[in-house]
């Protein structure tokens, strides 16, 4: 099978390209909820990063606090190479065996992997055609304040990324999120039968 993946910038719409592949059939394979998962205790994820931060970036509930642990890593380069050099592989070992385990029960499904770190991670020789969607910083830091943040943090996770114009000129197509989603959909059509009719 061909393999896929969505990258792009933060708040540029990943989640939504996401939901409608889900929704087309495809099989979704998504690095941020494997993150997430791997956050919750019991997983190695979680044990590793409480070790590397302190029980500190814990609640009451003994859950990582991860609005706080975000804090933390966004305002300090050095935390969030720590953090990631913990994530990473493990998100990378997860998502592989996913894959391989769908491409053995459901050959005849196409599957999407979603990585936003793709290319600042050196992940993209793993796929056969990468698409990154893209937006304009203005617009990524206008959603990110519309998700409660402000502008110092909004900032903040904007640069903690690759530009989306470095992004764009390590993927293969792009999918352009200023507008609306009537356009994306449009966009997204075109680029579902670009990939299986490769």
């Amino acid at each position: 099978m061909k393999r896929f993946c969505i990258t792009g910038g933060i708040a540029c719409g990943k989640s939504a390209v996401a939901t409608r592949l889900a929704a087309a059939g495809w099989q979704v394979i998504d690095a941020d909820v494997i993150a997430r998962e791997q956050l919750q205790p019991g997983a190695e994820g979680y044990k590793k990063t409480v070790d590397a931060f302190g029980k500190n970036i814990l609640n009451d509930a003994h859950l990582v606090d991860r609005t706080l642990l975000g804090r933390l890593v966004f305002a300090d380069a050095g935390k969030r190479v720590k953090l990631n050099s913990i994530l990473h592989p493990l998100i990378r070992t997860v998502a592989e065996q996913h894959l391989q385990a769908h491409e053995r029960r459901y050959p005849g499904v196409p599957a999407v992997t979603v990585i936003p770190l793709l290319h600042e991670t050196g992940g993209a020789g793993r796929f056969d055609s990468v698409a990154c969607v893209a937006a304009t910083p203005a617009c990524q830091l206008a959603r990110l304040r519309a998700r409660g943040l402000d502008e110092d943090a909004a900032k903040q996770r904007i640069q903690a990324q690759w530009p989306v114009a470095e992004k764009i000129q390590h993927s293969q197509l792009v999918l352009w999120n200023n507008g609306s989603l009537a356009l994306l959909d449009r966009q997204l059509e075109r680029l579902k039968h670009l990939w299986l009719s490769s």
